[in-house]
């Protein structure tokens, strides 16, 4: 028995399990069992004897139990226990029981002409890789072969993590090329990071389209091409945008609604008497937003029963600005009376102020959630003061601002991915001592 203060140990003596059985999925620098255990099955994965003596396989190895074991999701594989016997280091991780992607394309391509079936596949995939991503793991090999599809209910499981690339160690031990993103053909680790997954995510959905024989819908066809993006930052920036992207609705239905809607609003402003114009024009900006303008920023009710709203963003209508130079500066009320009632601010929502010329911000105390990209792009906005009640900064919410100093509230324990990348002038940072999570570059390229 070896013993090692970072793994679970397990009795190797040789009978410890009723049976093994060799399966063929093996990996190129492992083999594969199924064995049995107090009536259990397990998978186990073993280092090949010609790989043994080389200490970068076996770290590699090491690694992916390492990294495996912290991850608990219904979509990705549960690694079980580390050990070793005569035949050297092995993994035991849980038995799936089911057919691999490329298996199941094979057997039954007509499977995925539903699309409902592919909308589910992608959407429990992009959750799984969601979970990887919140550890600091960019998986780095997505391809059928990787992904199972479970016997009962065919949902997603992801397996073999030993491709991965983290923030832990400097190296990956290779990738599978027809999926692999330009970046990571490189073979430049610093490169990487979750766009890379998503990428391989565009390829496997474009496999997909070949094997069921039948062109992908216009929706997953745009998804598909932004996936497949050679330039990272033309790319989704994220799975919770892609994760979007899959579940909104036709743009059509939108368009064809907001058109409607024109019309009904220019046939009322010609029928409306002149001198009633001012009056008119109130009524159908409450008809149409169902909330209130002040000051040139748009506010929401989000509960009519704790009496809060959100920003939305800029009015569509009468926005404040500097005429010369149009810049922006931005005062968030915290109290907003709507329809003879008063709600708190207490959210900024997504893309609320993106490239928006905001040059300086007020934020209300009040305020408990600034959404992602909420202040995307405004290199004039050099100081914010971010009130303490805030519990959740978005991803990316900052990207790309004049910001020169920044204090995290306390009651923030994430810091979601990009929060604050690519801000050039930010050169003191206060986090709190409770952070439990810091996205992955958070403060990529920061002097």
């Amino acid at each position: 028995m070896t013993q090692s203060s970072d793994f679970i140990n397990i009795d190797t003596n040789g009978e410890l399990f009723e049976s093994i059985l060799p399966l063929d999925v093996a990996g190129s620098t492992s083999q594969a069992y199924m064995v049995n255990r107090g009536g259990e099955q397990f998978f186990m994965k073993q280092l090949r004897a010609e790989y043994l003596d080389d200490p970068r396989f076996r770290l590699i190895f090491e690694k992916e139990f390492k990294e495996g074991i912290q991850i608990e999701h219904p979509n990705i594989v549960r690694y079980k226990e580390w050990g070793e016997n005569s035949q050297g280091p092995y993994i035991l991780m849980e038995y799936v029981s089911g057919e691999t992607l490329q298996e199941k394309l094979s057997k039954d391509p007509a499977y995925f002409r539903d699309e409902k079936h592919l909308e589910k596949f992608l959407l429990q995939l992009l959750d799984a890789l969601h979970c990887l991503h919140e550890h600091h793991i960019v998986y780095c090999d997505l391809k059928p072969s990787n992904i199972m599809l479970t016997r009962i209910n065919d949902d997603v499981k992801i397996v073999d993590l030993g491709f991965c690339d983290t923030d832990h160690y400097s190296f990956s031990a290779g990738m599978t090329e027809y999926y692999a993103a330009p970046e990571q053909q490189k073979k430049n680790s610093e490169q990487l990071d979750i766009r890379t997954d998503i990428y391989a995510l565009g390829k496997l959905m474009a496999h997909i389209e070949k094997m069921r024989g039948k062109r992908l819908s216009p929706k997953y066809q745009r998804i598909m091409k932004r996936c497949l993006e050679k330039n990272m930052d033309k790319r989704f920036e994220s799975t919770q945008e892609l994760t979007k992207a899959l579940k909104k609705k036709p743009a059509v239905t939108l368009s064809a609604c907001l058109g409607c809607l024109l019309v009904l609003l220019a046939a009322f402003f010609i029928w409306q008497p002149y001198d009633r114009d001012k009056k008119n024009l109130r009524y159908v900006k409450n008809f149409l937003t169902k909330d209130k303008t002040v000051e040139g920023i748009h506010y929401k009710i989000v509960s009519e029963d704790s009496a809060t709203c959100m920003v939305l963003g800029r009015s569509l209508f009468n926005f404040k600005k500097d005429t010369v130079t149009k810049r922006i500066n931005l005062y968030i009320r915290e109290n907003i009376k709507i329809k003879d009632k008063f709600y708190r601010c207490v959210s900024i929502a997504d893309k609320a102020f993106y490239e928006s010329n905001v040059t300086s911000v007020h934020l209300p105390a009040s305020l408990r959630e600034i959404g992602e990209q909420a202040f995307y792009g405004n290199p004039l906005l050099s100081n914010i003061h971010i009130p303490e009640g805030v519990s959740r900064i978005g991803a990316k919410s900052f990207y790309k601002s004049g910001i020169e100093s920044i204090k995290v509230s306390s009651h923030v324990k994430k810091i979601e991915h990009g929060v604050f990348a690519i801000c050039k002038n930010l050169k003191n940072v206060q986090l709190p001592e409770g952070l439990e999570s810091l996205g992955l570059d958070a403060f990529f390229y920061c002097i």
